[in-house]
């Protein structure tokens, strides 16, 4: 049976097809298919002529309209009007209403849009990605009245046996959930035009940015996948968790399908000028974070070799440690030799291939010069001593560099550029042959007997200072860095500090400072469990929940991003407890003897016997034995997590009460006045003491009530759109396994009418979750919920600018009376203290607090 919707224009004004919007969004058909009209009158009217007002945007820009026959319709008033916040538009329906061609929805300033020089089209869209199957034709276009017919949305549901072809076909070709995200990500950061590379780390997708004017963060972050948007420099990091190698290989998939269609349009990258800082941190990122996946399996590896070692179940071959390689074994120590060690012995060179890789150089023949300057033919076994020269009883010696990675990233910025230079001068009947012949040996000559030793002792310097770090005594040094790993792990700058500890401690040189990494991991976990405990919002306890597991096997991103550093007091309470449990690990000398796994598996680094160069337990006067090594790295690191929990439930509030909020922020302002007008705080709040009290009392208690009345009710449907989620992500890979068990029957040696009778039950399977209807009761029961809750969304609203004006006039007055300017500037802070509720629940963004604490430290330096 055919389905038919009829679409009608909203307004008067002129309709044109939506590739003619040319705004990279809607004009890509990125959220649908459709049309958009060009406004002339003011008041929108319902563009079905039956269905259902199913939402209202809290911006009040945007409406969905559901038809009878199941799809929703999306209505998008301006472009970029969600700024706008809801004021040019006074709504006229509610959440629930019917709909007919006489419905009116909402009236529009479009003089206040025009102020702001923003665009008045108004798309309307059927997303396809989620009503799949339709089709829209347009049947009018131009001049049009409120109420022209604009076209058809049409549906064919014949079942037919030629149906199911054409089902197997639409599934076969079908996007997965990645592929959706990536394609949404790609656009919202502006196209291909608008970055110059991507990859992932451990959890993050990186884009290196242009223009960041034309990147969408704010859609970005409403992506059910993403876990928080942040930037370094130019470069945006997109925050998704375990799962972002699969977004970024999808991401790369969309680029090459865009250059393999000749009707998609794929703009050539410009470049613009980065400041130096900038490019080295985008040279690190790029060269460093690939190999992550090599340390960290070499780590486990390591861990589980040293636990063969020390049970006896293989021998030690002692490859790498500058002594013969022990030659008398079995295979199977061979076997666990080999794959432990042949990761950070042999780091250098992955390091040097990422360089040349980031720079655009020749890949294979950097390749070649890393395994020269590590001196791969002679082995890790004993090498030849190469003294260079001698400055008393230092001698500085040629070497070779198989686990330094300074020396190969040299490498590969000297072969870039020769090999560059070489070029413009070589005549091409022989460049094929000499110019990687000359490239070579100008890099091996150079890095051989003069940049290799000099950079070699640089890398060495630092690994020294690190060591030095950790013996400050009684523990501190350890706690300080504990306290400070976490805020490393923000800014990025965590792996060029863990590298040279990791590389010095795979080289036989103990160290107290990776015990504290853990620790800091670990107390972050245990702030997030905190969280999940105090919280009512079952978001936040499914995001708790969520990244839990990433945290216990030492991948902190997803807790920082997703919890505790949004709500900032967890974040504190970790960096605390860090410190504590840091400090404690340090007087009793817990220290890494050999590389190993992350978070629960890092006690695989322990399980060695102490060195020269180990450090005292302070309690027992000498080093820890293994097996009190292990002992006190499981009872800090156990212990980190139920003390983090706990300092949490001492300093964590779930979400601020209005009149505390408001109360907080003037007395912020009034510290600010104060200092900047030379007055004695006491004088004001005696002169304000009326505005004061008013201010941190605007809300009655009958309204405070009210609102966690309405709390519950949000806190109700929140769990009800959580168990929705987890539903459609159950369904989603339900789909994908249809889907791959349809291809294997597709690509089977089964014909004709057997083929399509064994596909028949998994296409229907696929197409009901597809159609959602395993999930139309949940959705339904949301609804109601929502349009019960509609009346009290829109109290809260009114009463919140009500008082947001009211606020408003008061600090008015009082810049006034002082001589101040820009009152506005404290007034992001009372609109963050007003919408408290809304803010902890996600229903609206928050606002950048202009007036801080610094603002407070500022006014005092120019007192």
């Amino acid at each position: 049976m055919k389905k038919i919707i009829k679409i009608y224009s909203p307004v008067d004004g002129i309709v044109k097809p939506l590739v003619e919007l040319n705004d990279g969004v809607f004009s890509e058909e990125m959220l649908g298919i459709g049309f958009y009209i060009e406004p002339k009158s003011n008041v929108f009217f319902s563009p079905l002529a039956e269905g259902e007002l199913i939402q209202i945007f809290n911006t009040k820009h945007a409406y969905y309209f559901k038809d009878s026959q199941g799809p929703a319709f999306l209505m998008h008033i301006g472009l970029d009007t969600v700024n706008l916040e809801g004021k040019p538009f006074d709504v006229k329906a509610q959440i629930g209403d019917k709909l007919s061609l006489k419905k009116e929805i909402v009236a529009v300033d479009f003089k206040m849009i025009e102020k702001h020089k923003m665009l008045k089209a108004t798309p309307i869209v059927l997303d396809l990605n989620e009503f799949t199957g339709w089709k829209f034709e347009m049947q009018k276009d131009g001049e049009v009245k409120q109420g022209d017919l604009i076209g058809t949305f049409t549906h064919n549901d014949v079942q037919k046996e030629v149906s199911y072809t054409d089902d197997i076909k639409e599934i076969l070709e079908s996007k997965n959930h990645y592929q959706i995200t990536a394609g949404k990500i790609f656009n919202l950061i502006g196209g291909e035009s608008n970055y110059t590379n991507v990859y992932n780390c451990m959890t993050r997708l990186r884009f290196e940015i242009i223009d960041k004017n034309k990147v969408d963060q704010e859609a970005i972050k409403q992506l059910s996948i993403v876990k928080g948007v942040l930037w370094a420099g130019n470069q945006i990091q997109i925050v998704i968790g375990g799962e972002v190698y699969k977004v970024k290989d999808a991401v790369l998939e969309h680029v090459e399908n865009l250059h393999k269609n000749p009707n998609e349009k794929s703009n050539a990258r410009t470049f613009t000028k980065v400041s130096i800082p900038k490019k080295l941190m985008q040279a690190f990122a790029a060269i460093i974070l690939p190999a992550l996946p090599i340390m960290m399996t070499s780590g486990l590896l390591m861990g589980i070799k040293t636990i063969l070692v020390m049970t006896g179940a293989i021998v030690d071959m002692k490859i790498g440690l500058g002594s013969p390689i022990n030659m008398q074994v079995d295979a199977f120590s061979v076997f666990m030799n080999v794959a432990a060690e042949t990761g950070l012995k042999l780091l250098g060179i992955y390091i040097g291939y990422n360089t040349i890789k980031w720079l655009g150089g020749p890949e294979i023949i950097q390749i070649f010069v890393s395994l020269m300057i590590a001196g791969a033919t002679l082995g890790l076994g004993l090498v030849p001593n190469l003294s260079l020269f001698s400055i008393g009883n230092f001698s500085v010696k040629i070497s070779f560099y198989s686990s330094s990675i300074i020396p190969h990233i040299v490498s590969a910025f000297i072969l870039y550029y020769a090999d560059k230079w070489i070029k413009t001068w070589m005549p091409t009947s022989i460049d094929v042959l000499f110019r990687p012949l000359l490239g070579v040996m100008f890099v091996f000559i150079l890095i051989f007997f003069a940049l290799g030793p000099i950079l070699f002792l640089i890398e060495q310097g630092i690994t020294k200072f690190m060591g030095l770090l950790s013996q400050i005594p009684y523990g501190i040094g350890v706690g300080l860095f504990a306290i400070v790993w976490q805020p490393l792990v923000l800014t990025g700058m965590h792996t060029s500090i863990i590298v040279p500890i990791s590389i010095a401690v795979s080289q036989g040189i103990p160290s107290t400072l990776l015990a504290p990494t853990n620790i800091a991991v670990f107390t972050q976990v245990g702030a997030a469990i905190g969280v999940c405990i105090l919280t009512k919002n079952k978001i936040t306890k499914v995001a708790c929940l969520a990244a839990l597991p990433g945290g216990i096997v030492g991948v902190t991103e997803p807790i920082l991003y997703g919890i505790n550093l949004p709500k900032w007091r967890p974040f504190l309470a970790g960096l605390i407890t860090a410190g504590i449990i840091g400090l404690f690990s340090g007087l009793l000398g817990v220290e890494n003897r050999t590389t190993g796994g992350l978070g629960i598996f890092g006690f695989t680094a322990l399980l060695m016997e102490p060195s020269k160069n180990s450090v005292n337990n302070v309690f027992i006067g000498a080093p820890n034995t293994p097996v009190m090594n292990c002992v006190f790295w499981l009872v800090t690191n156990l212990l980190a997590i139920p003390l983090a929990a706990f300092v949490c439930y001492l300093i964590y509030v779930d979400r601020i009460n209005e009149n505390k909020g408001v109360g907080k922020t003037t007395n912020l302002l009034i510290k600010v006045l104060a200092l900047k007008n030379h007055q004695k705080l006491k004088d004001l709040n005696t002169k304000y003491a009326n505005e004061i009290k008013n201010l941190k009392n605007i809300f009655s208690k009958e309204e405070i009530e009210k609102l966690k009345k309405i709390e519950n009710q949000i806190v109700l449907i929140t769990n009800k759109s959580v168990s929705l989620d987890k539903a459609q992500m159950h369904l989603e890979k339900q789909k994908e396994k249809l889907k791959h068990q349809i291809k294997k029957i597709e690509l089977s040696k089964i014909i004709g009418k057997a083929k399509i009778e064994k596909q028949k039950p998994l296409i229907d399977k696929y197409n009901l979750i597809k159609n959602g209807e395993l999930t139309h009761k949940l959705e339904k029961e949301i609804e109601k919920l929502q349009i019960d809750n509609a009346t009290d969304m829109q109290w809260i609203s009114k009463t919140l600018n009500t008082k947001f004006e009211y606020i408003e006039n008061i600090i008015d007055k009082i810049f006034k009376e002082n001589n101040s300017e820009d009152c506005n500037k404290i007034m992001n802070n009372y609109w963050n203290s007003l919408h408290s509720l809304e803010l902890n629940y996600e229903l609206v963004a928050k606002k950048i607090n202009i007036i801080t604490k610094k603002e407070i430290k500022k006014a005092l330096k120019n007192a």
